[in-house]
């Protein structure tokens, strides 16, 4: 670790852990003595104030951040700013429970981090933006950001950091359901807190833990973690995450039949959330109670319960919230069998989902859109741009943001009528089309901006030889794109079960060979040869369109997996009903637990080609849908190290 890694370590356990100055009140007098001070000395104690008192008042310390932010934007005080937009904003989410504020503030110290190239904050801010995301339903870019803080400090070996990424992890697995992998997490993140004695965030991890073992169904063991879990909470007062605890134990006591046991905890935890004024868990407390009272016979002290539930999280204006009552006053109808109250509040459930749904699409799109623009100011403070290269990233972001609205707008589900196991695997396509827009499009269009500034600088320098090879990788990249959009378009049209076949009668040897010339230049740069072993006219009775699409994928992939200097063999031969296509190559080749992998339709994972070509992994499950369409069958036979041979066969016209 680094002299200024180390310090900024230490300054930040310094006032995190404190005893002695943890929520101290600044008296007036130290306050009279902050403005004789140099400005710079004004922002750093005014900085050290905002996060000290961010338990004890938060109020007081969003007013030392913002006054620290005033002077720091007068004076140009760039670093110390961004670390400021950061503490701002954890106080805004974590202590006055206002998540889209504490974005806000987050978004604005992002591009001031990178400006100063400071990682350490730049990986909070990653970190603090998952965090943030999650909490309001948005796990794709949660997920990404998360993936994106700890890989920032994981390379700086920042061990702090590197436990919050885990705890930020293990959230995302558990409410995946991979409950293995985040106890696996939960673990990690308490042996690397035990390293620096962060009993804050041991205690934390406990709760975390507890959480994930109920969800198996291990309620002692989810149990003995709860305690644990209060205890150490108790002992360093933090009342939010005492009543977290007490949650939790209600649950396992509701769960074992002890109700009256399960009622002094939640209403135990409902009170310690009213004192820390926080919506969310006022929330929890409330539909324990409710669950509870449905169980004991009181079912109008219930139903009142979950009125002033809805009224809370109607005020919170967090739909997750919303969603939660909905959900809880539909189990309390049914469980008391008055079905018609069950039905309408599933429905109001379904119908938030929904809108949630659609209000997290455009945020995606506005986050691509945010950080499209904030590349845009970076690059113009760190170089002096001209015109055309401007010109040039504008339409790229305008592009991109027209692709990612029209596959928001093909790609949008239907309203869901009723909550059955259909809305479940609605829910997981539709977080994977997400996933996709937010990373592999972000990505590749990073690349080709990354790229054209390069040629830019090689055109002025006059560097013509690296001009030339980074023309090449934009027109390789920009093909890569085209086919990435291309397929993942024509996947989410399968999906709707909007392709219909139009067959045709139609020469395979003319359709084999116009797609070969489309990848003639791309076989030139990597100095692969084509052979063709085609014979007379081969008609078939097709859809034309479709079987295009297969014989483009079956080649990029034999281009993408054949080394330099390679061959790759197009055959066409009749059999007695039906004619078989093969496209062989002599390249990599694929290990037999990936083949076992490569038409199953909810794999969407691409190794990159020996070029270091991109992908999605949604073609070979296109190419199998479209043959199996025509009646037809494909296969693949490979040798690692010696290449593949993929064939399908089509009836004869």
């Amino acid at each position: 670790m680094n002299r200024k890694l180390l310090y900024f370590t230490i300054y930040i356990l310094a006032f995190a852990f404190s005893s002695q100055l943890y929520g101290q009140t600044i008296s007036s007098g130290e306050l009279k003595k902050l403005d004789s001070l140099p400005k710079l000395e004004q922002v750093k104690m005014l900085s050290a104030w905002c996060w000290k008192n961010r338990e004890k008042n938060t109020d007081e310390a969003i007013q030392y951040g913002l006054k620290a932010i005033k002077i720091a934007k007068a004076e140009g005080y760039d670093k110390e700013l961004a670390t400021l937009y950061n503490y701002v904003g954890v106080l805004y989410q974590h202590y006055k429970y206002e998540i889209q504020k504490g974005i806000s503030y987050y978004d604005m110290g992002l591009p001031l981090s990178l400006q100063v190239k400071d990682s350490v904050e730049i990986a909070y801010v990653y970190n603090n933006l998952g965090d943030a995301f999650y909490k309001i339903g948005n796990i794709p870019l949660a997920f990404e950001y998360a993936k994106k803080s700890m890989a920032i400090f994981e390379r700086l070996h920042n061990a702090p950091g590197i436990a919050y990424s885990y705890i930020n992890m293990g959230e995302l697995s558990r409410i995946n359901e991979k409950y293995n992998t985040a106890l696996d997490y939960f673990r990690k993140a308490i042996a690397l807190r035990q390293t620096f004695n962060d009993s804050t965030g041991i205690a934390s991890a406990n709760l975390e833990i507890a959480r994930t073992l109920f969800l198996k169904g291990q309620t002692d063991s989810a149990m003995y973690y709860f305690r644990r879990s209060l205890e150490k909470h108790e002992q360093i007062k933090n009342k939010n995450y005492m009543a977290y605890s007490m949650q939790g134990m209600g649950d396992v006591f509701l769960r074992k039949a002890q109700y009256d046991s399960a009622y002094v905890y939640f209403k135990e935890a409902l009170k310690l959330c009213r004192e820390r004024k926080n919506p969310t868990g006022e929330i929890d407390s409330q539909l324990g109670m409710a669950k509870v009272l449905a169980k004991t016979g009181k079912e109008k002290e219930g139903e009142q319960i979950l009125d002033e539930a809805l009224v809370n999280a109607r005020k919170s204006k967090l739909t997750p919230n919303i969603l939660k009552v909905y959900k809880a006053k539909g189990e309390f109808y049914h469980q008391l069998k008055e079905f018609r109250k069950s039905s309408g509040n599933y429905q109001n459930y379904v119908a938030t989902y929904d809108s949630l749904f659609s209000a997290l699409q455009y945020q995606t799109l506005s986050e691509v859109k945010d950080r499209f623009q904030m590349t845009e100011q970076l690059n113009r403070v760190h170089q002096d741009l001209k015109a055309k290269q401007k010109d040039q990233i504008y339409a790229i972001i305008i592009i991109v943001l027209l692709l990612v609205l029209s596959l928001v707008l093909v790609l949008r589900h239907r309203t869901v009528s009723r909550l059955s196991a259909e809305l479940l695997q609605s829910n997981q396509s539709k977080d994977k089309i997400l996933s996709i827009v937010s990373h592999d499009l972000v990505s590749s269009f990073n690349a080709l901006l990354g790229t054209s500034e390069l040629l830019m600088e090689d055109m002025d320098e006059g560097d013509m030889a690296g001009a030339k090879s980074n023309g090449r990788l934009i027109q390789q990249t920009s093909e890569e794109t085209y086919r990435f959009i291309s397929n993942l378009l024509t996947w989410a049209r399968s999906q709707q079960h909007t392709i219909r076949l139009y067959k045709e009668e139609f020469d395979l040897n003319r359709l084999l060979t116009d797609v070969k010339s489309m990848f003639d230049n791309q076989a030139r740069m990597k100095e692969i040869q084509f052979r063709v072993n085609a014979g007379a006219e081969v008609l078939v009775n097709a859809d034309k369109n479709l079987l295009q699409i297969v014989l483009v994928n079956l080649l990029n992939n034999a281009l993408k997996f054949t080394n330099p200097n390679g061959t790759i063999d197009l055959s066409i031969e009749k059999e007695e009903k039906q004619v078989k296509v093969s496209v062989k190559d002599n390249g990599v080749g694929i290990s037999p637990e990936r083949m076992a992998e490569l038409f199953k339709s909810r794999t969407i994972d691409s190794l990159p080609g020996t070029g270091n070509e991109k992908g999605t992994g949604l073609g070979l499950f296109l190419c199998k849908e479209f043959v199996e369409m025509h009646g037809g069958e494909i296969h693949v036979s490979s040798v690692e190290g010696e290449g593949s041979e993929f064939w399908f066969t089509l009836p004869l016209a």
